[in-house]
């Protein structure tokens, strides 16, 4: 999971404190460590909210409330949530703000608070921000499983002719890296398949993998994959 660090410059130090204490598998987007040099901020931070990631933490008090910069990324993140239809904005709340300051849009949400900025009140809240995020991963994850078709009692070779569109195209390129038995890591495929939303990528592995073409393993400790043809589909393909 990708996550996007939304805030004011001047709490960039408390931010950065606040990252270090995340666990290792969620990834953070953060402008000064992902933006690339002559690169258009604007632009990028869009794309980014819009396509790249997975949640938006914005960290809220006064200052960035009246802040037009963190406003737009505000309304970007807002707006993709109404694309996604699920929670994709998540507020914390330093201690100088109210809740009744709080925007329309975020009014109404529950709300994460930093108590102070001593680094007991910064563990604490990266420990309850992390606990938050694991039950969104595991509550997205579980509307995923419900959506992928049960594999019906037809051939590979059936399912694959019925095969459409985006499928196709995830499909053929692990095909392209995967012969003779080779595998590709979850990295690989993320770069080269741009065009997927994260979410979107992680559902049409799985569901490649329920219906029988895939197969994969962990490689690591921070939750990466690396994908594999199952043996009865390179069997359809080597008949074809």
């Amino acid at each position: 999971m990708k996550i996007f660090l939304s805030h004011r410059s001047r709490d960039k130090p408390l931010v950065q404190d606040f990252k270090e204490l995340l666990p290792p598998f969620l990834n953070t987007w953060l402008d000064d460590e992902s933006l690339l040099w002559g690169g258009s901020l604007a632009t990028k931070i869009k794309s980014t909210i819009q396509s790249e990631i997975d949640f938006v933490v914005i960290f809220l008090d006064d200052d960035s409330l009246g802040s037009s910069w963190v406003r737009q990324e505000l309304d970007w993140a807002i707006q993709r949530e109404q694309e996604l239809n699920r929670t994709f904005v998540l507020p914390i709340l330093l201690p100088e703000v109210v809740p009744e300051q709080l925007p329309g849009q975020l009014s109404e949400r529950l709300c994460l608070r930093l108590s102070d900025y001593g680094l007991a009140s910064i563990e604490a809240l990266a420990r309850r921000a992390s606990e938050k995020l694991f039950q969104l991963i595991v509550e997205s994850y579980s509307c995923l499983q419900s959506e992928i078709p049960r594999r019906k009692s037809k051939s590979l070779k059936e399912i694959h002719d019925e095969l459409r569109g985006r499928q196709v195209i995830l499909l053929g390129y692990v095909v392209q890296q995967c012969q003779d038995g080779a595998e590709v890591t979850q990295r690989y495929i993320e770069k080269a398949m741009r065009e997927f939303h994260a979410s979107e990528l992680y559902y049409r592995l799985e569901t490649l993998i329920h219906q029988g073409f895939l197969a994969k393993r962990r490689i690591s400790e921070d939750g990466l994959f690396s994908y594999r043809l199952t043996e009865d589909f390179q069997a359809v393909l080597s008949e074809t």
